[in-house]
Parts: structure tokens; C-alpha cells; sequence
């Protein structure tokens, strides 16, 4: 479901260029460098999310144990400033795992990015082959053409230039 967004961008670009090898390989080109820059940016962004937990983490380890010193006469002081560290502790190891499951499907949409671009230089290629194909095709034909009315009229003369 995730790359179907993605399938209808590459159905959209092929159906646009109308076969054309560089703007296919033009097109994977640009996929290509999104899909980094969308690598990058989740990658920063992880490491930022990383540090700021790191923070978050010290800093509640910090205040249980000022909590624990400045209480620690009253054993149901300590209980509750244990059961406020466990829970705090957990929401953010669940913060971490909500990051995680983003960052992971982020990098899920990095790679149908790679994909679609490999199918476009794919197309391209395939393109290419066509091209060249069709070129022989029609100048074996143009030529046979000159030869079987050369005898005929000499008058007549058709181009053999097929332009890219």
C-alpha cells in the first residue's frame, strides 16, 4: 500500500515522456537524490530524536535520585518516587519504539523511491534498445526502398537522415 503513491509517480513520468531515454533517466536521476535527501533527513532526525531521550533519560535518573536523597527517611516517599521513575523511564522507551517504527517506515518509502528509479533507468535503457532497433529497422527499409527504385527513376531521392 505504501509504494502504491510511488507506482502511480513512475506510471505518471513514463506516460509523460513518451519513451524518451533522457527524460526517463533524468527522472530515476531526480528520484534518486530525493530518495537520499529523504535518507539523510530521517537519519539526522533520528539521531536528533536519540539525543534528546539521552536528555530526558539523565535527567530522570538525575531527579529520582535528588528525590531519593532528600526522602530517603520515608519509605513510602521512595516507593512513589520509584513507581514516577519506572514511568517515566517507560513513556520514554515507548517514545523510542513510536521513533523507531517511524524511522523504519520512513526508510520503507526511501526504498520505493530506489525501486521506482531503478525501474525508470530500467525503462530507459530498455528505451534505448528500442530506439536503436527501430533506426536499423527503418533505415535497412529507407535503403532497400533507394536500391529497388534507383533503377526505376533517378529523379527520386529520399532522405536516410533519422535525427535523435
Amino acid at each position: 500500500m505504501r509504494r502504491t503513491w510511488a507506482c502511480w509517480a513512475c506510471a505518471w513520468l513514463a506516460g509523460g515522456c513518451g519513451g524518451d531515454a533522457r527524460v526517463e533517466f533524468s527522472a530515476a536521476d531526480v528520484i534518486s537524490a530525493v530518495a537520499g535527501q529523504m535518507e539523510r533527513t530521517v537519519e539526522e532526525y533520528h539521531q536528533e530524536v536519540s539525543r534528546f531521550d539521552d536528555t530526558r533519560e539523565s535527567t530522570a535518573v538525575a531527579a529520582f535520585v535528588a528525590r531519593v536523597r532528600q526522602d530517603s527517611a520515608d519509605e513510602a516517599a521512595v516507593e512513589a518516587h520509584a513507581a514516577d521513575f519506572e514511568s517515566a523511564l517507560r513513556r520514554i522507551r515507548q517514545d523510542r519504539q513510536t521513533e523507531w517504527a517511524r524511522r523504519n517506515a520512513a526508510l520503507e518509502n526511501v526504498d520505493a523511491l530506489r525501486e521506482v528509479s531503478r525501474g525508470m533507468r530500467k525503462l530507459a535503457i530498455q528505451s534505448l534498445g528500442l530506439q536503436d532497433e527501430l533506426q536499423r529497422y527503418l533505415t535497412g527499409w529507407i535503403e532497400a526502398y533507394q536500391r529497388q527504385h534507383a533503377g526505376a527513376n533517378n529523379s527520386v531521392k529520399v532522405e536516410t537522415r533519422l535525427e535523435d
